[in-house]
């Protein structure tokens, strides 16, 4: 999309919320070099951003008079010279209201390049990240897990102070040289046990001495929180789905520290889960199949790819790996951020293979879950596919990710995808030719806003090829929009299929879906709705009042209030025929 019409969707979108973003910052004529250098960094240390210079917040992001070239100039003079590395960023003077202003796409940069800071702050106080409130210094831990970013981290490679051979469990290392003999080669057929452990990094020969190093102490230690406490796993079992007590004061249903070896700690942490879960039947056609709410295999693999993939630098101890089960959604956060030059979501539809803990990594690959037939992992970057496949079979969406610099949030939400609700709608839409994989897309729509094409992926199973088919036919069909607003393009509902439905399935006429696509930006007066659909406010009334009935929009207000205002009402909020 250009620039120029970025802008003006955008500045649109600043009028309904009454406030800038997180992706955008807005300057009037008196933006100092330095709080511009600030931004850029910010943005470029994220997901990028739009800087709008030039316009007043307080009147309604409307434009300010301004020397748009030589505030253009200023701007790119503070991309080039004031943040290091430079940042390419595409600066343009673009009309709004009919006004000049200055705008500034600025890219995320690239993984290797970061972190950007401004240069006469330097590293440790000049770099930034965007946060609701701003822009934000980042944290010593942050630059660190940056800057790591550039190459290949070592942290589960080094040599443990006070850890010896004794320290770890005698059967668990004799296993593991079995397999080493077994499977890599003539040089640990050959090898002694203390150069085979030395050859997998489980021992560090530094300065003559043989000491265990912390991928070692992890994978086959006895106890290896005596060395690090906090390298572990907790468990909650939380009452509510926002944390908070009940009526009663209950908190917590189950509360339980996980501590071991991270094959132990998976395998206990997987049976806590399961303690806390029921099974829910799904019925197919005359046959019924029981599921657990989360499966299993799923579960673990995400415990699993937590430990492995966590952040192990010495900032990072006193995290530990937290599995949070909610009354909605079972969640698994671990210390630090996504590691590799890729987004989240391609992690449930594509092979990726970036690993934070090389040494940690390969050695999980010959290490075996107690109790279960197999290793703790492959190491193929297929875990969270494997997660996308079980999920697909079990009916649920697939994981969401959270991703920032300092953690890494896996979620998995309870409910099927295709759930009652989902059906009915589905059932009231017109879907003649539609398939199984659209109808799944749609209902995640319908829950989740919007979905991206690698989410879509995930969800359905589909290739790439045939995803973006069913995709394009959806658009075609007029059930979802194209945004191609952001660096990736989303796909959300059509506010018109949304609301296709109501306690008395009333079909809509063209006049009330235009309504609906005007509201689906924000509330709206009665006069504003009709302005920008280039009626009078008479001639809306009604069909605002017919909507009402329908239960598909409401007033903020008492109706007849000048100060009132219409709102979607969302499909699940209805009331009951």
């Amino acid at each position: 999309m250009p620039l120029a019409e970025f802008v003006n969707e955008t500045v649109s979108r600043l009028r309904v919320a009454g406030t800038d973003t997180t992706d955008v910052e807005v300057k009037t004529a008196h933006g100092s070099p330095r709080s511009l250098a600030s931004t850029v960094s910010a943005f470029s240390n994220g997901d990028g951003g739009l800087i709008l210079w030039g316009l007043s917040e307080s009147a309604g992001f409307t434009p300010v008079s301004i020397d748009a070239h030589a505030m253009a100039v200023k701007l790119a003079g503070v991309c080039r010279d004031e943040i290091v590395p430079a940042v390419n960023a595409e600066i343009d003077i673009v009309q709004v209201d009919g006004q000049p202003v200055v705008a500034a796409a600025v890219p995320a940069g690239l993984r290797e390049l970061k972190p950007f800071y401004v240069r006469t702050q330097g590293i440790e106080k000049g770099a930034y990240i965007r946060g609701w409130d701003g822009d934000r210094h980042l944290t010593t831990y942050e630059v660190h897990a940056l800057l790591a970013g550039r190459g290949q981290p070592r942290d589960d490679a080094a040599p443990v102070a006070g850890a010896s051979l004794a320290d770890l469990d005698s059967e668990a290392v004799d296993a593991l040289l079995t397999r080493l003999k077994a499977t890599r080669g003539e040089a640990f057929a050959e090898a002694s046990a203390e150069q085979a452990l030395e050859y997998v990094r489980v021992l560090d020969r530094a300065g003559g001495e043989v000491r265990v190093t912390l991928a070692g102490l992890l994978t086959l230690g006895r106890y290896p929180q005596q060395f690090f406490p906090q390298l572990n796993v907790t468990f909650v079992s939380f009452a509510t789905p926002d944390g908070r007590p009940m009526a009663d004061g209950t908190r917590f249903l189950d509360n339980v520290v996980i501590d071991g070896p991270i094959p132990a700690m998976i395998t206990r942490a997987v049976d806590v889960v399961r303690r806390n879960m029921t099974r829910r039947a799904v019925v197919v056609g005359v046959g019924r199949t029981d599921y657990w709410e989360y499966p299993e295999e799923a579960v673990r693999e995400l415990i699993a790819n937590a430990l492995m993939h966590r952040e192990y630098h010495p900032l990072a101890h006193g995290s530990q790996v937290r599995v949070e089960l909610y009354p909605d959604r079972l969640e698994v956060v671990s210390p630090g951020g996504l590691f590799g030059a890729f987004r989240p979501d391609v992690l449930g539809a594509e092979t990726v293979t970036s690993s934070r803990n090389a040494v940690l990594g390969r050695l999980l690959e010959d290490i075996r879950l107690p109790g279960v037939n197999r290793m703790v992992c492959e190491n193929r970057g297929t875990g969270l596919l494997a997660v996308s496949a079980t999920l697909r079979d079990s009916g649920l969406e697939p994981v969401t990710i959270h991703d920032t610099l300092s953690a890494f949030r896996a979620v998995l939400y309870r409910e099927p995808i295709l759930d009652e609700a989902a059906t009915a709608w589905l059932d009231a839409l017109p879907l003649a030719g539609i398939n199984r994989q659209q109808r799944l897309g749609l209902a995640y729509l319908r829950r989740q806003g919007t979905i991206t094409h690698l989410v879509y992926r995930a969800l359905t199973g589909q290739a790439a090829r045939s995803a973006a088919k069913d995709l394009e036919d959806l658009a075609a069909r007029g059930l979802a929009i194209r945004d191609n607003l952001g660096r990736t393009a989303l796909w959300r509902l059509n506010p018109t299929a949304a609301h296709a439905t109501s306690t008395t399935r009333t079909p809509l006429t063209g006049r009330q879906r235009d309504v609906i696509v005007v509201l689906s930006s924000g509330p709206r007066s009665t006069a504003a709705i009709a302005d920008q659909l280039g009626v009078t406010p008479g001639a809306i009334r009604h069909h605002l009042q017919d909507l009402a009935a329908l239960g598909v929009v409401a007033p903020t207000v008492n109706k007849r209030s000048p100060l009132n205002k219409w709102v979607l009402v969302q499909p699940d909020d209805r009331p009951s025929a």
